[in-house]
């Protein structure tokens, strides 16, 4: 997070929050991909609907974390259990989807029990994913250290605003620029779901194991720095 002390935002909290949650928001996540498949499959109201179930979520974090970050990322404890619940979360699904790779039928979204209501469908997702409190702990702490971010209401009130557009704007980037290579290339995104599925969720699984034995890891150093 160096670049938010290089290129400063102090008097632009919209601006420092649209940044951070639209580089956020493109990288490749199964948010992201299932956002992809309802455009492909429902259209653009669809997604619309299923962007708007996520950042209802991502208002009510921010508005919590924003309140209790310090206290948050201060329960070792409650921080490990996330992680924990975060891996067998990725982990279940990818064995899921591996289990399914072999199967003539591939994974829709349409089998999904909300799907015909993407903006409840985009609540539920977004409500599993439990990553996101810490993530946000993290972002908010460093910014108030940092004075990047004003310790005001109407400041955090715009922050947030900046974050929940610059949400929707990143995910309805990565929906249509992946629309729109595979109606050039005539793909049938169905046809890989399954495996694609399978790789994503194992790869989010092994780069949660990771940040958590660093976690871990650090936290016993801080302990044993502190004794001595």
């Amino acid at each position: 997070m160096k670049w938010i002390d290089k290129y400063s935002f102090k008097n632009n909290p919209f601006l420092l929050a649209f940044v951070i949650s639209l580089v956020g928001s493109l990288p490749l996540g199964y948010l992201n991909v299932i956002g992809l498949q309802i455009l492909v499959e429902q259209g653009h109201v669809a997604i619309v609907s299923f962007i708007f179930g996520i950042i209802a979520i991502e208002f009510f974090v921010l508005k919590i974390v924003s309140f209790a970050a310090n206290w948050l990322v201060n329960q070792k404890k409650l921080l490990l259990a996330i992680d924990v619940f975060t891996i067998l979360f990725f982990l279940s699904i990818a064995l899921y989807f591996m289990s399914n790779i072999n199967n003539n039928e591939s994974f829709s979204v349409s089998q999904l029990q909300f799907a015909k209501y993407p903006f409840l469908l985009g609540v539920v997702l977004n409500g599993l994913n439990a990553i996101q409190w810490p993530y946000w702990s993290g972002i908010y702490i460093y910014i108030f250290r940092t004075n990047s971010l004003k310790t005001t209401k109407k400041a955090n009130y715009i922050f947030i605003i900046g974050a929940l557009i610059g949400t929707g704007l990143g995910m309805l980037l990565f929906a249509y620029t992946g629309h729109y290579i595979l109606v050039e290339n005539n793909i049938e995104i169905t046809q890989y779901l399954n495996p694609a599925f399978a790789l994503l969720f194992l790869i989010l699984t092994s780069i949660q194991i990771v940040k958590m034995f660093i976690h871990q890891n650090k936290i016993v150093k801080e302990r044993n720095t502190t004794r001595l």
